[in-house]
């Protein structure tokens, strides 16, 4: 056991040439050398096989440096111990750099939905989206102190991942990941992700253009001139949009208006738009409705077009809708032209198209094709073995084609064959005018369009299977019924 005199005083060795000492923190032995005779004691009077003994006899067997270090102070450092390496914290590493906000203000306790600005750009994350993840600590590695005894190493300190809403947390609490869709970020010290957004008023260049990849994002002001919206899930706009442009995965509504040239409005849900004018173009896979009026769109709808609450009017503009088109007026006594097709799936408008120019192509090259052989044909059988080898060598290339261009127009015709009875079924589509059909409006339906030149009341236009043709009638007491549950 080591004395307690190599901590204080030292104990005196080599005929007390010198004081031997060990530091409190055991890691260190060394020499002090002492005065005699009135000079004090050199490394010249350090004898290493007497010392070494010395140190044995202390019992300080560990750190033993191959040759004396004279220290700055003159002191003689004879041994060093191995000193412990202390652990590393546990630290948490982002794999995703979120947001920071303040502190949000819930609208409502317990709820999910916030209130709040972005101090940052949304950070869109996908559920199952691993955020971040949790580096445990280290036990530390030990040492020995110059009498060989072992030292304990001070392990790290532990943290907890915490977990706030839109997260979840491992079982063995390492990792967090993404529940929901949404916008990931840091808020009081937690990692959330919210599946909705709001923006407090108008969307400018305070917050700039809008990528949410959430369930749904609201504007409580307008969207401006020159701003773009993009987002997986439902948009709703408090106010209104102003030569801007959204684009949705889900339902968009606007509560006011949509106005300019410039706007384009796009959603695979349906879309709710509170009044139109000025040229805007709105397109959605679903059903359409308009909470006043419509002044020169360019609307293109996969369902119906409905615009049975306020004014209820549609003027202007042309409209591709696939449902049924129910409006309380159509057109305007200026007889401002308004063109208007209902029944009409934009994806058979697209195959259509395709289709149409294949066919403008391929009987032609067709024909071509079978009028060269016709003339080699007769070539070869005026000129005999006297035909140029290079025109030989065109009538047996076009005779090897012909085949293929004969099989690729019969498929042409079997698909314009099965397009045509596919949008012969949504001839059963109807335009509902509850109040008044002004001249001036072209209907279309099934192939067949009319020009409407005067003014009606309380009329449906529909196509008339057995005529070909587009035909008014009055309404139905139960399409009077249906219509009035619609202004509700």
């Amino acid at each position: 056991m080591a004395s307690e005199k190599l901590f204080k005083g030292g104990v005196e060795v080599l005929d007390g040439a010198f004081l031997l000492k060990v530091a409190r923190d055991r890691l260190e032995a060394y020499l002090i050398p002492m005065e005699k005779d009135g000079e004090r004691s050199g490394i010249g009077s350090y004898d290493a096989a007497r010392m070494n003994g010395e140190l044995a006899a202390q019992d300080i067997c560990h750190g033993l440096l191959p040759a004396p270090l004279v220290r700055e102070d003159g002191f003689i450092t004879l041994a060093k111990g191995t000193p412990a390496v202390p652990g590393e914290n546990a630290r948490v590493k982002m794999l995703v750099k979120p947001s920071m906000v303040r502190s949000p203000k819930q609208k409502e306790p317990g709820k999910d939905t916030v209130d709040f600005r972005e101090l940052g750009a949304i950070v869109n994350v996908n559920a199952g989206q691993l955020l971040l993840q949790k580096v445990p600590l280290t036990a530390g590695t030990g040492g020995k102190d110059v009498f060989g005894v072992a030292i304990q190493p001070k392990p790290g300190k532990d943290v907890n991942l915490k977990a706030g809403s839109g997260v979840t947390l491992s079982e063995d609490g390492m990792k967090v990941v993404a529940a929901v869709d949404g916008k990931f970020l840091m808020a009081d010290g937690k990692p959330a992700v919210y599946d909705s957004h709001v923006v407090t008023g108008d969307l400018d260049m305070s917050i700039g253009n809008i990528a949410f990849c959430g369930r749904s994002l609201t504007i409580t002001g307008s969207v401006l001139p020159g701003f773009k919206i993009r987002c997986k899930g439902d948009v709703t706009v408090e106010q209104g949009i102003n030569n801007a442009e959204i684009l949705t995965h889900g339902r968009l509504a606007v509560r006011g208006s949509v106005v300019g040239e410039e706007v384009l409005v796009r959603s695979k849900g349906d879309m709710t738009l509170g009044f139109v004018e000025n040229g805007p173009r709105a397109e959605t896979l679903g059903s359409l409705t308009i909470r006043d009026f419509i002044v020169q769109g360019k609307i293109r709808t996969g369902g119906d077009l409905i615009a049975a609450k306020g004014s209820g009017t549609v003027v202007g503009g042309t409209y591709v809708v696939g449902g049924s088109m129910y409006v309380k007026e159509l057109g305007s006594d200026g007889e401002v032209v308004t063109e208007v097709s209902v029944g009409i799936n934009p994806g058979l408008e697209v195959r259509k198209q395709k289709l149409d120019e294949e066919l403008a192509i391929w009987p032609e090259r067709l024909n071509q094709t079978l009028k060269n052989i016709g003339s080699l044909e007769q070539m070869k059988k005026e000129e005999g073995d006297k035909m140029p080898a290079d025109k030989l060598a065109l009538l047996k290339k076009m005779t090897s084609v012909m085949p293929k261009l004969m099989e690729r127009v019969n498929q042409l015709s079997e698909a314009e064959k099965q397009l045509q009875e596919e949008m012969d079924k949504l001839t059963s589509e109807c335009v509902f005018v509850y109040g008044t059909l002004f001249p001036g409006v072209t209907v279309k339906i099934g192939g067949v369009a009319r020009l409407f030149t005067m003014e009606e009341d309380q009329v449906v236009i529909h196509f008339d299977h057995k005529s070909r043709q587009l035909h008014l009638r009055k309404f139905t007491p139960e399409e009077i019924s249906t219509f009035e549950a619609l202004m509700r």
